[in-house]
């Protein structure tokens, strides 16, 4: 029913339509942009992630045949960063949004539910972790725990949780005192049946419109933090450092600002249509959901 909504809204159709397209691109990557010969002669286990390098140039390669959108400072080739950048993009928002929503809603509604000082007690927790600039958190975190993606996904989930806590709070606030609710704790039924059964069907629709629009937001801030320095290793494929080679170039050759254009828009247009792909999504999804939108 829902899907069947989102694919009539023209506007959500869009969005669905370059989420698939980046999703096919995720599957086929090996097909793609598959390891040159070379480098698995060389090494047949190596990483598919690590970027093959053409060279130690330090000046941008404008693109070719062999290499459609050219190379980076220090020759990477960008088309195979920006293709298995795209599993990077997602492995890192599907699980820092997954994980900081299992986080959120278990904290936020057993908090809810039970009410009284120990939901006072925990809310000002949340208000805690929410009281700190959420990028300058991640980037504190990252520097103490070392570059990696794994440490920028434990850095994000740290401090992402709380607004998925404070929102399926405010939600089990209102319903845990329906009817059908009190209905059920009369009958005898057991807090967490009434909590996973009851209460949650009734209220997590308002988390996951929340964290399909996250996702976008999620990509951005491991790209800025990569960008930085602070994400991905050196040679990783991954759009935010792709953006990071490019530092040095953005304005181009003396004469000619747009000399090495394609070392910031092709990594810079993945970015931008992903995150516009789940906004769309989940801006329609709302819409769809939202009984006070409803015709």
């Amino acid at each position: 029913m829902v899907l069947k909504k989102l694919i009539r809204n023209p506007i959500s159709l869009i969005g669905l339509i370059i989420l698939l397209g980046f999703i096919l691109v995720a599957i086929l990557a090996p097909v793609i942009a598959p390891l040159p010969e070379d480098v698995l002669a060389r090494n047949p286990n190596a990483d598919p992630y690590r970027i093959p390098r053409y060279g130690f140039a330090s000046t941008p390669t404008p693109p070719s045949k062999e290499h459609p959108m050219g190379l980076t400072e220090g020759q990477l080739d960008i088309f195979y960063g920006i293709v298995w950048g795209t599993r990077t993009a997602f492995k890192v928002g599907l699980t820092v949004i997954s994980i900081s929503c299992l986080i959120g809603i278990i904290i936020g509604s057993v908090s809810a539910y039970i009410g009284g000082k120990f939901d006072e007690i925990v809310m000002r927790f949340v208000d805690i972790f929410m009281s700190f600039p959420f990028l300058i958190a991640a980037i504190v975190i990252t520097t103490i725990l070392g570059r990696g993606l794994e440490n920028v996904m434990l850095a994000m989930i740290l401090f992402r949780w709380t607004g998925y806590a404070r929102l399926i709070r405010g939600n089990v606030l209102q319903v845990k005192q329906d009817e059908y609710v009190m209905a059920a704790r009369a009958a005898g039924v057991s807090h967490i049946v009434i909590l996973i059964r009851h209460i949650l069907p009734n209220t997590i629709f308002p988390v996951i419109i929340q964290a399909s629009m996250n996702m976008g937001s999620i990509v951005v801030t491991a790209a800025s933090l990569s960008f930085l320095g602070l994400g991905a290793p050196e040679g990783y494929a991954d759009w935010g450092q792709m953006i990071s080679y490019a530092r040095n170039w953005i304005l181009g050759a003396p004469g000619n600002p747009l000399a090495y254009w394609y070392t910031v828009v092709y990594p810079g247009l993945a970015i931008i249509l992903f995150v516009l792909s789940w906004n769309l999504i989940g801006d329609a999804f709302r819409d769809i959901m939202d009984p006070k939108l409803q015709g």
